[in-house]
């Protein structure tokens, strides 16, 4: 995948061209939208063990989610490379959306599969991000001509 495509807006300005403020902005609905998402899968996960207590579904349904996290970690950086990170952050985003649709109807049947898809899409959400803020940054220096933060 080409670099420079990485470093393209989220959202395409009609006037064209890429400036300090589109970057600016797509930083801006990075942190919006991960606000977002996490306000509702916080919510979700601390209340998982309490509401879902019945046959320890919640606790069981947090274990695989964790431990498949952790197992995709390993694998999350060549998804993110054959993807594209913003690809991987839409991609990874749906895993946070499945999870807490699950957890309206919570059985043993929705939230053990939605949990291990869970794991897979956090370690792509994580490293997507990481390597799109860092490809934003990296467009940033180069147009300022701070190389290294001097």
């Amino acid at each position: 995948m080409d670099t420079r495509d990485e470093e393209a807006p989220l959202v395409v300005d009609v006037l064209g061209g890429e400036t300090p403020k589109s970057r600016t902005r797509d930083v801006h609905i990075l942190s919006c939208a991960f606000l977002l998402i996490f306000l509702a899968y916080g919510a979700a996960q601390n209340l998982e063990t309490t509401i879902n207590s019945e046959g320890n579904l919640g606790t069981v349904s947090l274990g695989i989610l964790y431990v498949s996290f952790a197992f995709f970690s390993l694998f999350a950086s060549l998804v993110v490379r054959v993807l594209g990170s913003k690809n991987a952050v839409v991609l990874g985003t749906t895993g946070y959306w499945l999870y807490i649709a699950a957890n309206l109807k919570p059985t043993w049947y929705t939230m053990v599969p939605v949990s291990l898809y869970m794991g897979f899409a956090a370690s792509i959400i994580w490293v997507g991000e990481g390597t799109y803020l860092t490809s934003i940054a990296r467009s940033h220096a180069i147009d300022t001509g701070l190389y290294e933060g001097t």
